[in-house]
């Protein structure tokens, strides 16, 4: 895995301007100065770099684990899916780097909810038509992270005493509890029969653009193969009431050819405990590979995740 500290490194960036001027050339742009840090940490980095057509985008992805090969995948998806994802110059697949048009850039955070129900139901048409594509996906970098796996991979970290360590007592009091509660959950889940399709993994407003009246998902790092309602946690954790529900039913009428919505609401209900399980794992894991400086940015969101995980048994 690189370590971040290299994408701080003279000979590094020296060795990703001469990539990226490569890749620009090679499209008929002519870079114009250098690379500008956008942002950058533990997980990933990401520069820019003006061109005489306007700004590209420069990103690499750690070295994780349970990451899929970020540039791979995009790559990937701009091919087969385009409509749906920003457009890919150019990858370098070893090191997960890539290149990307200017899209605009994210949704703020306080979006309007009106847009979240928007946004997610295109984004499950987007889960529906790659059902059509995930051995392709699987065969170019998305990891397939099967529902079925997560108790024992849950159960791996859960008596692993780097993880335990770092948690309320509570949780590693109850580790017997949470394991069963979540394969009660995994077990009643996959009664429903949902099909597989692509997850994000990470997927709230500020991981979604508007670019020419489309709605384009980025930052696939956590992408992978599995349940598709494993992308609900930031909507499970809404405030309930209205705007909430219409997110919800915007998601969910797009999978109405599976089933009834009364169903699918069952399902989705269902899938709450799993899909903050299956988080957990990815938290988990990005503790166990990364070191105490580089996890600084992220231990917030590792205690976050085993905490909705107990709150929920």
């Amino acid at each position: 895995m690189m370590d971040i500290l290299d994408w701080e490194s003279a000979e590094w960036l020296e060795s990703v301007q001469k990539w990226t001027n490569q890749s620009l050339t090679e499209h008929g742009l002519e870079p114009i100065g250098n690379l500008e840090r956008v942002s950058g940490w533990a997980l990933g980095l990401i520069l820019k770099q003006k061109t005489d057509a306007g700004f590209y985008y420069f990103k690499s992805t750690a070295f994780l684990p349970l990451f899929s090969n970020e540039s791979q995948v995009c790559a990937s998806l701009s091919k087969l899916l385009p409509k749906f994802v920003p457009e890919v110059l150019n990858v370098s697949q070893d090191n997960q780097w890539m290149i990307t048009n200017d899209f605009g850039g994210s949704l703020p955070e306080d979006t309007d909810k009106t847009i979240w129900a928007n946004a997610f139901e295109v984004f499950a048409l987007f889960q529906i038509k790659s059902i059509n594509h995930l051995n392709e996906l699987k065969l170019n970098g998305c990891l397939n992270r099967p529902i079925a796996n997560i108790p024992a991979q849950l159960n791996e970290l859960l008596n692993n005493a780097t993880i335990t360590q770092c948690l309320p007592n509570e949780i590693e009091a109850n580790r017997d509890n949470i394991i069963l509660s979540v394969t009660k959950a995994i077990k009643a889940l996959e009664k429903f029969q949902m099909p597989n399709t692509l997850v994000h993994g990470d997927l709230h407003i500020e991981n979604i653009a508007i670019s020419n009246g489309k709605y384009l998902f980025f930052d696939w790092s956590d992408s992978c193969i599995s349940h598709p309602f494993i992308d609900g946690t930031y909507i499970f954790r809404m405030p309930e009431g209205e705007e909430k529900q219409n997110i919800v039913k915007a998601y969910l009428t797009q999978w109405i050819h599976l089933a009834d919505f009364e169903t699918l609401l069952k399902a989705w209900h269902q899938a709450e405990l799993v899909c903050y399980a299956h988080q957990a794992i990815t938290y988990g894991s990005m503790k166990k590979a990364l070191s105490e400086a580089q996890m600084q940015t992220l231990e917030q969101a590792f205690f976050n995740a085993f905490n909705r995980l107990i709150s929920t048994v």
